[in-house]
């Protein structure tokens, strides 16, 4: 990320901090931090006659082990449903891959009547509590700041600054999703002006559509360099690593991950490489929502081009429409162009085709996009120019 980039987000986690910094509370073993949901640490976790009297039905495990030297099913028996993730308290450590399933796990359990979750670590601190307010925002629809100040109230908790990064993309990606959801649902061919001071209008579906197949495009190729550091290609290309060598790819985001109509890399197939990889799970489909991965993708391209020196591919199988979707929505939101510029200028340098369902996702974007920056102009003129000293 830029450098401006990231002092904004050094002052968001900062600001998170200052939240955690307020409370007073000191550090016990367990603690009721929501209604059934407890937060404690591998003491109380181990404790089964505590479990018991606690009434403790589901335990998740945000520091498991593959020893199982911390716990696992088959340390509680019938006694409670255990759930364990091998998470790191560490700069580095992505847990946000883990972030839906956690949320899943306890948002099931207490639907249930008279169950109780625990979600314990080795103190109870960092990245129990971390999956406990991604539950909060992604099930409870609380703001990060709201419930980091509804558990903090509860508990001396204190996540570190890489899971509050990564709750900060979480927020975004959650704003983002809602702001879009009722977008979705409106006449997906009628043209839309948000700013009436602007010239730009936001094409109906199949006026975007049309782009396709107006003009010169690019011609067939495996793999194309679309924006600075920034290539979309196919499944030949993503299997070729001595291809991916020689372009001096750094970054691979598979948007082809899975069962069917998939490309079969990961992590462990770039092992040898210096590579940093990320899959994603999409069908070629225009029923599949491929909206929710619209924030994650944008983020890991721009945070790999924060160096100079990196490229990113993006693929699928035949790197022209999931893979194409994630790089122009990356396009519109991390460089302000709009749908039509991005697909202008994409198609220019590679054979793509976003399905229609796709399209009409990308359209939704680029409408709350420009609301967006509507709101800000007008906050703008509402509080005058900041001045400088």
């Amino acid at each position: 990320m830029s450098g401006s980039n990231q002092l904004q987000d050094l002052a968001l986690i900062k600001e998170l901090e200052l939240i955690l910094d307020s409370s007073t509370l000191e550090l016990t073993p367990v603690d009721e931090v929501w209604p059934n949901l407890y937060i404690g640490n591998v003491a109380v976790a181990q404790n089964r006659k505590r479990l018991h009297k606690l009434g403790i039905t589901h335990v998740l495990n945000a520091a498991h082990s593959k020893q199982g030297s911390i716990g696992d099913q088959s340390y509680y028996g019938d006694t409670c449903v255990y759930f364990g993730i091998p998470a790191e308290d560490s700069d580095h450590f992505d847990l946000s891959l883990y972030f839906k399933p956690a949320a899943d796990f306890i948002h099931k359990a207490l639907k249930k009547k008279n169950e109780k979750v625990l979600v314990h670590c080795i103190m109870g601190v960092s990245r129990s509590a971390t999956l406990v307010l991604v539950y909060l925002m992604m099930r409870q629809r609380l703001p990060l700041r709201d419930a980091l100040r509804s558990v903090a109230q509860k508990r001396a908790i204190y996540p570190n600054r890489n899971f509050l990064s990564l709750l900060l993309k979480l927020e975004d990606q959650l704003t983002l999703r809602r702001r879009l959801c009722p977008l979705l649902g409106r006449n997906p061919y009628t043209a839309v002006k948000v700013d009436p001071d602007s010239d730009y209008i936001t094409p109906g579906t199949l006026d975007l559509e049309q782009l396709f197949w107006t003009g010169t495009g690019a011609q067939f190729a495996h793999v194309n360099q679309v924006w600075p550091g920034v290539y979309i290609g196919d499944q030949k290309t993503a299997l070729e690593r001595p291809g991916l060598r020689e372009l001096g790819i750094t970054h691979v985001l598979n948007v082809a991950e899975g069962k069917f109509n998939n490309v079969l890399t990961g992590a462990e197939y770039y092992s040898d490489m210096d590579i940093q990889y990320f899959g994603l799970e999409a069908d070629d489909k225009p029923t599949f929502n491929i909206s929710p991965y619209f924030c994650p993708a944008a983020h890991f391209i721009n945070e790999a081009l924060s160096h100079p020196e990196n490229k990113v591919l993006v693929h699928c199988v035949m790197g022209r429409s999931r893979s194409a979707t994630l790089v122009l929505a990356y396009l519109m939101m991390k460089h302000s162009l709009t749908v039509v510029d991005a697909i202008e200028h994409v198609r220019q340098r590679r054979c793509i085709l976003p399905n229609h369902g796709f399209l009409k996702q990308l359209r939704a974007l680029d409408i709350t996009l420009q609301e967006e920056r509507l709101r800000q102009k007008r906050e703008t003129q509402d509080h005058g120019p900041i001045k400088k000293d």
